[in-house]
Order: structure tokens, then C-alpha cells, then sequence
């Protein structure tokens, strides 16, 4: 069963109930079916079929829900891009995924317009709001279309999303995720995570990324909940919404979580209505778990996941929530942790490289046939994680194996050492990674972010990390900085931090 039709049966089920609230305009899901519909056929009238990429590049609205499923309702395929993107990057995304159409606002058109000339493939612009020159209104077209169902037989193996990897280091590759891979995701996590129609789900992650559109957006069209969207995160909004509408289900990444705590005045919010707090796309530190709980008086569930499969591990609803580690693996998914020179299994508590299989795991990169060849073995995709899992079957991503260091020799991993550098409660957060040792190899460099009026010397980093690891895995260098530089998605950008140390 595809995208478009799991979200078919949910109107037909609850015609109508509202499905999202944005600003001053609520949706039922029988209305929300009819734009689909509307936004389907609209693109079939100007030759966008099935197959077809349509790139989106506009912020959160309503629009963008109508067009992701209007996508998904008549087969083409959806190439999300980051909204803060400009010509250089877009322009890769839409080159490389041959993009033939790209739907935007009047804010972003001036960047598409610079480098329309250079990707003859991309034929047509719609635009969600003004007019233009050669453009399609997103309202006129569709608002001409029929809202009947269109006419397409969409099979479980046909692409839906094209969701371009973050690209911390070199250009992004684009993961193609087929119907199957989502379906099965967003089914994995409504029984994971007791996720029902009866949930009110405030939405503020950016509907350009996997957590926002994956797991958020078509979780909660498929469970049937209420959501509440925003245009984008704001700290005091959140817990305000929160204490008036009730609301009971928020997924934010662990920037989000940092903002939320820094809200003056916390205390006087009132979130005894939440079930359930989500975090993900960037590690929860166990500094960041505690202090949440404390406040919040809940444990918020860490998850892990990526472009390539959606999520893969959880911890559970139901159980221990272990701080530092992502929980055993969602249903549908296997795990493994192997010698990645071997690709033979490690033991138990063991470091080494994370693979997985199922369901949600997608076939490949697009137009990458030969590297498609080496990120999967018999059948395992090879994530680039290193990891290891305990005797509960609890997975602890411990980091990316290319920031992996090797120090005399011998493996340090960053994750490690960040986690009890941020113990020190003048800390804020951190990032450990790898610089060039002539004698060594490499040597271990902490850039460190203090909370507000907090003082530390390099040589208290150091002799705490000598307390408590072993002495070759304490940093050489620590540089105190004000911030960690970070994607959209709260992800820290480590080869800017290498590079700032080699511009010393």
C-alpha cells in the first residue's frame, strides 16, 4: 500500500475531524484529501507525472502539505531542499536529481532564476504565492483542477522522496526512498511509540527533512492526530502552545531542547498535558536527558534514524529510556555490528560499524549505481556509524567512523569523550575532533560552549577528562568558543571545526 493511500484510508475514517491548524486556518482530513487531489491533477494539466522529481523549496504552510501529498497522490517524486540553501547548493540538488519542476515562494525565486539557464531539465516553477513571468500561481492551478482521485497505479517499489543526505562533508547524495520504505516507517513508529488519533502533535521542525516530513508529517496523517503546525520553531510559543491547546506530542532535535530550557520563567508553563517528548538528528547528550527531566518531569525518547531509512532505533514508550544510547531497533529492523575490515560480527559491548536491513531501508542513492555497490554487503546497507549494543539489545551510536581518531594507533571515539567533557556543569555542550599530530597521528581537540557566566581554563578540560578516561583519549587542545557551528537540523558540522583548527 503507498503513501497516498494510507492517508486516503485516514479520511475516509475521520472525514471530519481537523488534521492541522496553521496560523488561523484549520484542515479537515476529507479537505485535506480534496487539495491532494486537487494539487495531483493540477500537476498531470501541466506534464508532471509520474516519476517526475518536483523539487520544494518553501517554508512550512499549508502549501506544503498539499503538495507533498499531491506528490505522493500523483506518483512524482519529492527532492525536499533545506530553505537556507543557496545557488550553489540548490543547484546540485536539482542537477542531480534532474528535477523538472521546483515549487518556491517569491523570497527563493531570485535563486532559482540565476541558475535556471544551467539545468535544462528543470521546466517548470510553480509559486505559492505572487505571480511571475513564466511561472505557474500554485493557488490558479489547482484551484482549476478536479478533486477527484487521479488516475495513477502507484506500486510499493515506485520512488516517493529524494531526501538529499546533510552533507557535512562533500556534496550531499541523494537517498531514494521507495512507497514501501515510508509506509512501513510510519507504521514501525506508530506501535513504538503508542501514537494515535487521539494525540494533539505540535509540529515545528521544518517540512524540508526527514524528521519533518518522514516521521512527523505522514506519522500523524497516518495515526489521524491533530496537529498543530508553525512556520517554525520559537521556544516560548512551544511551551505556550503547549500549556493552552494541551497539546500531548512534540519531536524536536536537541537545539530545540536547549532553547526550551533557557525560556525565562519556565516553571510557570504548565505541560503536565505532554505524553511524550522526541528527540532526534543529532545526539541527546545525558547532561541534556537529565536536566529535561528535571524540568519537564519526563524522560524524553531519544530515536535514531537518517535519510537513507528513514528511523531505525528507538527507545521504548514502555521501558527504560537509557540516556546516551538510541534504544533497542524499531519493528521491521535488524541490526548488526561488524569489524568493518571483516564485516564479520563483534561481540557484545564491542565497538564497530553499524549495518542494518528492512523494510525501510532503502536500494540506493540516485544515479549512484557504483557506489550503490559499496554501501551495501549481502544485502546489509553499511551505515558509517560505529557503534555497539549491550546485552539488552540497546544500540549506542557512538559516532561517524570517518571522525573516528587514531591517535598512536588506537581508536578514540569522540562521543566518548564529548559526553563526560559536558558532565562538567559549566558546560553548555561540545564537539571533539581529530587534528594533525606529526608524532601521533592525530590528536584529540575539544571546542567547548559554556553556559552563561561560566569560566573554565584549558587545563581543567583536560585534567577532568584525565579523571575520569584513560590518559590518551584526554584532548590536547581545547578552545572555548561561543558556538558550535550546525546544520538546520542541530547536526554539528565537524569539518568546519577541523578546518578552523588548521586556520590557526
Amino acid at each position: 500500500m503507498g503513501i497516498a493511500e494510507l492517508f486516503r484510508q485516514t479520511a475516509l475514517r475521520l472525514p471530519d475531524k481537523v488534521a492541522i491548524e496553521f496560523e488561523e486556518q484549520r484542515v479537515t482530513f476529507k479537505e485535506l484529501q480534496q487539495h491532494s487531489n486537487k494539487v495531483a491533477n493540477a500537476l498531470n494539466s501541466i506534464g508532471i507525472a509520474k516519476g517526475d522529481r518536483v523539487a520544494h523549496y518553501f517554508p512550512n504552510c499549508l502549501e506544503i502539505v498539499y503538495s507533498i501529498m499531491g506528490n505522493f497522490r500523483n506518483g512524482s517524486i519529492i527532492v525536499p531542499m533545506n530553505i537556507g540553501f543557496k545557488e550553489q547548493e540548490i543547484h546540485h540538488i536539482l542537477h542531480d536529481s534532474g528535477a523538472k519542476a521546483v515549487i518556491t515562494d517569491m523570497e527563493r525565486l531570485p535563486i532559482v532564476k540565476n541558475i535556471l539557464n544551467e539545468l535544462p531539465e528543470l521546466k517548470t516553477i510553480i509559486l505559492v504565492d505572487g505571480k511571475e513571468e513564466n511561472a505557474h500561481n500554485f493557488h490558479e492551478i489547482t484551484k482549476a483542477a478536479s478533486d477527484k482521485e487521479p488516475d495513477v497505479i502507484i506500486k510499493d517499489e515506485d520512488h516517493s522522496i529524494i531526501f538529499y543526505t546533510s552533507g557535512t562533508t562533500g556534496k550531499p547524495k541523494g537517498a531514494a526512498l521507495n512507497q514501501t520504505n515510508v509506509t512501513s516507517n510510519v507504521k514501525a513508529l506508530a506501535q513504538a511509540w503508542k501514537w494515535t488519533e487521539d494525540d494533539v502533535f505540535l509540529l515545528t521542525l521544518p517540512l524540508y527533512h526527514i524528521h519533518g516530513i518522514g516521521v512527523a508529517l505522514c506519522g500523524s496523517l497516518y495515526v489521524g492526530n491533530f496537529t498543530i503546525l508553525r512556520k517554525k520553531f520559537v521556544a516560548e510559543d512551544v511551551l505556550e502552545t503547549i500549556a493552552k491547546r494541551k497539546a500531548t506530542l512534540f519531536m524536536g532535535v536537541p537545539t530545540m531542547y536547549f532553547k526550551l530550557l533557557e525560556v525565562e520563567g519556565l516553571e510557570k508553563y504548565d505541560t503536565s498535558s505532554m505524553r511524550l517528548f522526541v528527540s532526534g538528528s543529532a545526539p541527546l547528550s545525558r547532561e541534556l536527558f537529565s536536566r529535561l527531566k528535571k524540568f519537564f518531569g519526563h524522560e524524553v525518547l531519544e530515536r535514531a534514524g537518517m535519510s537513507e531509512s528513514m528511523m531505525n532505533f528507538s527507545n521504548p514508550y514502555n521501558g527504560e529510556r537509557v540516556p546516551g544510547s538510541v534504544g533497542p531497533c524499531l519493528p521491521g529492523v535488524k541490526v548488526r555490528i561488524v569489524n568493518i575490515e571483516t564485516f564479520e560480527d563483534v561481540p557484545t559491548g564491542t565497538e564497530g560499524e553499524i549495518l542494518i536491513k528492512g523494510p525501510n531501508v532503502f536500494s540506493g542513492y540516485w544515479n549512484k549505481p557504483s557506489y550503490n555497490k559499496q554501501v551495501f554487503k549481502d544485502g546489509w546497507f553499511v551505515t558509517g556509524d560505529v557503534g555497539k549494543i549491550d546485552d539488552k539489545n540497546y544500540v549506542y551510536i557512538i559516532g561517524r567512523s570517518k571522525d573516528v581518531m587514531k591517535s598512536g594507533g588506537i581508536n578514540i571515539y569522540p562521543r566518548e569523550i564529548e559526553d563526560v567533557i559536558e558532565s562538567m556543569p559549566e558546560v553548555k555542550e561540545c564537539a571533539v575532533v581529530g587534528v594533525p599530530d606529526k608524532e601521533f597521528g592525530e590528536s584529540v581537540k575539544a571546542y567547548v560552549v559554556l553556559n552563561p557566566g561560566a569560566k573554565l581554563k584549558d587545563d581543567d578540560v583536560v585534567n577532568f577528562c584525565k579523571e575520569k578516561l584513560a590518559s590518551f583519549k584526554k584532548p590536547k587542545f581545547v578552545e572555548f568558543i561561543d558556538a558550535l557551528p550546525k546544520n538546520s537540523m542541530g547536526k554539528i558540522l565537524k569539518e568546519e571545526l577541523r578546518k578552523m583548527h588548521k586556520g590557526r
